[in-house]
């Protein structure tokens, strides 16, 4: 389980890290031409997590500038293009089939975030705005094997391009919309045989958690009331994206309005993490098998039969759960 960390992590951090490198060897070896200023240049990062070919499903993607500056709001066209179905070094578009084109993808922020003023955008983030992607939905890949996605749009009021390969697996490895949930028995307070820690990553030593509302049942209990059941699977301490803590928090603020209707439950994704030890309750959610890449966090909508109504991979925006639990309690 050593791989976990980094395949959890690495779409996250390409998001906050240089997607787009400069030419800062040559010009410090280039002693005798003039230095031109450098260009902002984009890059793309996909942000998804478990695409599977055969289904509609959401598709994300992060925007960089050369400077790190994650680009906000608006909306980009995407172009989805099929490499094959071997993975082949400096395979370019050009090398392969274009299966859709202008696919609409806007803005979404990562739950808590501030989403920048409507009618501004695409453009690089500025001062506290929240971070977050650009959401496709319905997006259907009919082959499984290595795609390409090409966004374009205007950013900062200049046309840019950027694109980004991924793979598309032939089925689903998560559980998804339409399959039975887990009855998991996840770690609740006071477990005498668990470490504080692995209950939530914020609990104090003493045991307490700072959102005890999603520490009250287990997700196989929640089930078994016939109410719908939000779970949220994240490790907001330990977590490489920064997206759990605020992603936890919005689950955390619906359990607070509408906890009377429905269950709210968090699994924390490590049971040691000094160990790279998971949490068995998390695995069955997010670690089914040793070919899955593992990935948090992850929200899950039950409906009150015990199916999967509904799951958010990576960027959970706190709007979007609302409104589909609110589908469900109607």
């Amino acid at each position: 389980m050593n791989h976990l960390r980094s395949a959890a992590g690495a779409v996250a951090l390409a998001l906050f890290a240089a997607a787009c490198g400069g030419e800062e060897e040559d010009a410090a070896t280039s002693s005798t031409e003039p230095i031109e200023p450098t260009e902002v240049a984009y890059g793309a990062q996909v942000a998804s997590y478990d695409l599977a070919a055969g289904t509609p499903q959401r598709f994300l993607v992060g925007l960089l500038a050369t400077d790190n500056a994650l680009v906000v709001g608006g909306e980009v066209t995407l172009d989805f293009w099929y490499l094959g179905s071997n993975s082949v070094a400096g395979a370019s578009q050009e090398d392969g089939e274009l299966k859709q084109a202008d696919v609409p993808a806007a803005f979404t922020a990562v739950a808590g975030g501030t989403a920048p003023p409507e009618g501004e955008g695409p453009r690089t983030r500025q001062g506290d705005e929240g971070v977050g992607v650009y959401e496709a939905t319905g997006v259907d890949f009919d082959e499984p094997g290595f795609w390409s996605v090409t966004v374009s749009g205007t950013v900062n009021g200049e046309p840019i391009d950027a694109s980004a390969a991924f793979e598309v697996a032939p089925e689903h490895r998560i559980v998804t919309a339409g399959a039975s949930a887990p009855r998991t028995a996840n770690l609740l307070p006071g477990d005498p045989e668990a470490p504080v820690k692995a209950v939530d990553s914020r609990a104090e030593e003493d045991g307490s958690v700072p959102d005890p509302e999603l520490h009250q049942l287990t997700v196989a209990d929640a089930v078994a009331t016939g109410r719908p059941t939000m779970v949220v699977v994240s490790t907001p301490v330990f977590c490489v994206s920064r997206f759990c803590g605020p992603i936890t928090d919005s689950v955390q603020e619906l359990a607070a309005t509408y906890g009377d209707r429905a269950n709210f439950v968090h699994i924390e994704v490590w049971r040691d993490f000094e160990q790279n030890k998971l949490n068995r309750g998390a695995a069955e959610w997010i670690y089914p098998d040793e070919e899955a890449n593992p990935s948090e966090p992850w929200v899950f909508l039950i409906d009150g039969e015990g199916t999967i109504a509904q799951r958010w991979d990576n960027v959970a925006n706190a709007g979007d759960l609302e409104h589909a639990l609110e589908g469900l309690l109607q």
